[in-house]
């Protein structure tokens, strides 16, 4: 009987770590990455940056918002809600800080931060879900007073 319980415990061990090893290999490290999507004006480019961070998947996306009177403002935000399964993902973006030039760009002195100056905020939330193909994503942005640049975005893998 004491066998029996022995090789019980350590089967429920094993089976415990084979979860937590399996929870590890369910991150795409495939994704980690330079994204670009190529607007028709060079400086209305978007991108998309993903990284890892205590082991998951975090996102950085860098954008711009036209605004037909004053032109276009530039953001850099966290994805939220960032969710990849098998050959999809999905992610928000909610409120964004809007400035003149690019935020795509190697802070190196407080006295460079100081200079950017904060132009306005949209608060909306973008929604982005699509599939993953084997040059970047494809995907589709939703939004409730229509702020998407594009609906459909072709995001390239500039990585490699």
């Amino acid at each position: 009987m004491k066998k029996i319980s022995i090789l019980i415990i350590l089967l429920s061990l094993f089976s415990c770590n084979s979860e937590k090893k399996s929870n590890n290999e369910t991150i795409e490290f495939d994704l980690i990455g330079f994204y670009e999507y190529k607007s028709n004006e060079l400086a209305e480019n978007h991108y998309i940056v993903i990284d890892t961070l205590d082991n998951k998947l975090n996102g950085f996306y860098f954008g711009t918002e036209s605004s037909d009177e004053h032109g276009v403002f530039f953001y850099k935000v966290k994805m939220s809600k960032l969710i990849i399964k098998k050959n999809n993902i999905q992610f928000e973006i909610g409120e964004r800080k809007l400035y003149e030039n690019s935020q795509m760009k190697i802070i190196k002195t407080q006295n460079q931060l100081d200079r950017e100056i904060l132009i306005g905020t949209s608060k909306n939330i973008l929604k982005y879900s699509g599939v993953i193909t084997k040059s970047g994503f494809e995907l589709n942005c939703e939004s409730e007073f229509n702020d998407c640049l594009g609906v459909k975005m072709n995001f390239i893998n500039k990585t490699e």
